[in-house]
């Protein structure tokens, strides 16, 4: 079940994408600006950095004044009021829920503006009788950098002073120009960036995190084909190990005149993997270090062995048929292949 923040938030991400129809490049650029603005207020909201998130919704409404961005600004406020009880805050999140409902008359959030404007009118209205004096909101804004990234959890710092770091999202005060930002999340490649934080603003700057791919070191002999999931990546020594996405991924080595090996593993991102593929000889190598004796056990053992060759061989070729032609086959069918062929390889002896 999704909580209330998220859902505070959801229904404007629709309407933000909606707006990249817009036909002036202007308009695009005032989009893609808010979109920013409104998915930095989203990631503080959900880490409990209320303040910070409704400045960052009043930026994106300031670009961008849509009435379901008034809303989610509205909703940090309140959030913020109750953490910290700054009336200032109250008095916002009221005109914000009025801003909302006057625009919207009916769907949307009309009814959560308006339970909302339920419970916190009656208490301005109480501070304002006794006396109380609530001015708006302060003009003055700091300067700083709000860092966030998809990837959750990860830490962030800004230049190299330990201060400025922390777990993402990260809110820090800094002074105007340029800065250095490292994000970091296991599983991950760091990233550095070149930030330039304004005068009398919060800059909000999105890292982008790549994920690293999974290691698979393969221990087998040499001479023997490798496929991952079905596609071939070389013949053993490879000089180097295997790199691949995190995710499950089925393994196959075949070498002639050896059983094959299959075997399905899951990786994790950054994750290394040893797989000790042990090729077993098939009997058609061991055969070899044998003489049969009698010619009625030659005959017999011939005659079964063609009948069995050609079965493991038209099994195969049932197969093979159906990769050709575009049918497809599935991992199990696959490593089923291999094992046939080595079957038929066997029973011609």
């Amino acid at each position: 079940m999704m909580t209330t923040r998220r859902i505070a938030v959801r229904p404007v991400l629709v309407v933000l994408v909606m707006m990249a129809l817009a036909p002036a490049a202007s308009a695009d650029d005032q989009r893609v600006e808010a979109e920013k603005y409104f998915r930095t207020g989203e990631r503080l909201l959900d880490a409990g950095e209320y303040a910070a998130a409704a400045s960052s919704f009043e930026d994106a409404y300031e670009i961008l004044p849509l009435p379901e961005i008034a809303f989610s600004a509205a909703q940090s406020y309140r959030l913020a009021y109750v953490k910290d009880q700054q009336p200032a805050r109250l008095k916002r999140a009221v005109e914000l829920y009025r801003l909302y409902l006057d625009q919207v008359k009916s769907g949307g959030r009309v009814n959560d503006a308006t339970n909302a404007l339920l419970e916190l009118e009656p208490q301005l209205q109480r501070m304002e009788a006794g006396g109380q004096t609530i001015g708006p909101m302060p003009a003055a804004r700091t300067t700083g950098l709000m860092i966030t990234s998809e990837v959750a959890p990860a830490t962030g710092r800004i230049g190299s002073d330990p201060k400025l770091g922390g777990e993402l999202p990260l809110v820090r005060e800094v002074a105007a120009g340029k800065h250095e930002v490292t994000v970091e999340a296991k599983g991950y490649e760091p990233k550095t960036i070149t930030a330039i934080a304004v005068e009398g603003e919060l800059v909000p700057v999105e890292v982008d995190l790549v994920p690293l791919p999974a290691t698979i070191e393969l221990k087998v002999e040499d001479g023997a084909r490798i496929q991952v999931d079905g596609r071939t990546v070389g013949t053993t020594p490879l000089g180097a190990p295997l790199r691949v996405d995190a995710g499950k991924h089925f393994i196959t080595v075949s070498k002639r005149g050896k059983r094959a090996y299959a075997r399905e593993l899951t990786v994790e991102r950054g994750e290394t993997v040893t797989v000790q593929a042990s090729l077993r000889t098939t009997t058609q190598r061991k055969a070899a270090r044998y003489v049969l004796i009698g010619s009625g056990v030659l005959l017999v053992g011939a005659t079964l062995s063609g009948l069995g060759a050609a079965g493991a061989d038209g099994d195969a070729a049932d197969i093979d048929e159906r990769r050709r032609t575009g049918g497809g086959i599935t991992e199990g069918e696959l490593a089923r292949y291999d094992e046939l062929r080595a079957q038929r390889d066997d029973l011609k002896t």
